[in-house]
C-alpha cells in the first residue's frame, strides 16, 4: 500500500520533502540573500532602472516647447533670482507687456492654473469697476483662455 501511496506521487510517512529538494531550496535562498546583499548598498545600475535623466530632461524640453508655441507663445529660459539655476518658461507677448504663461507647464497645459488666472481676472475686473468709478480711470483686464494669461491693458 505504500508503494501505491508513493507511485501517485504523495510523500511517504511523515510528509517532509527528500533531502534533495531541501538543499536546492536552500541554496536558491541563500544565491538571492548574497545578491540583495550585493545591489542593495549600490543601488541598481542605471540603465536597469530607466532613469536616464539627460534623455528625460530632452524629452521634457521638447514638450515643453511644443506646448508652448502651439498655444502661441515663446520658449525661453530665466534665472531664478538669488541662484545660478535656470527655468523653462513660456512667455507670450500682449501690447507692450510680455506675461509669463503659468499654465504652460513641463507636464503641459495645466487647465486648473488657467482656471484660477481667470478668476484672477475676474475678481481684478470686480475690483477695478469700483475703481474706476472713483478715480475716472483704470486699467481693463482681458483673459485669454488660450495662453491662461490675464491681460492688463492701460
Amino acid at each position: 500500500m505504500r508503494r501505491d501511496i508513493e507511485s501517485m506521487g504523495f510523500p511517504a510517512g511523515d510528509g517532509a520533502e527528500p533531502p534533495a529538494r531541501r538543499s536546492g531550496r536552500a541554496f536558491k535562498v541563500g544565491v538571492a540573500i548574497v545578491l540583495a546583499v550585493l545591489i542593495i548598498p549600490f543601488g541598481v545600475p542605471r540603465f536597469l532602472a530607466g532613469n536616464d535623466t539627460v534623455a528625460s530632461s530632452r524629452v521634457a524640453a521638447r514638450v515643453f516647447t511644443k506646448v508652448c508655441r502651439d498655444h502661441g507663445g515663446t520658449p525661453s529660459t530665466r534665472t531664478l533670482t538669488g541662484t545660478t539655476a535656470a527655468q523653462r518658461v513660456c512667455t507670450v507677448r500682449y501690447g507692450g507687456q510680455v506675461y509669463v504663461m503659468d499654465a504652460i507647464t513641463p507636464k503641459g497645459f495645466d487647465d486648473d492654473t488657467a482656471r484660477f488666472q481667470r478668476q484672477g481676472c475676474s475678481l481684478a475686473r470686480q475690483e477695478q469697476r469700483g475703481e474706476t468709478a472713483r478715480d475716472g480711470k483704470g486699467v481693463l483686464f482681458v483673459y485669454h483662455p488660450d495662453t491662461g494669461v490675464c491681460e492688463h491693458r492701460a
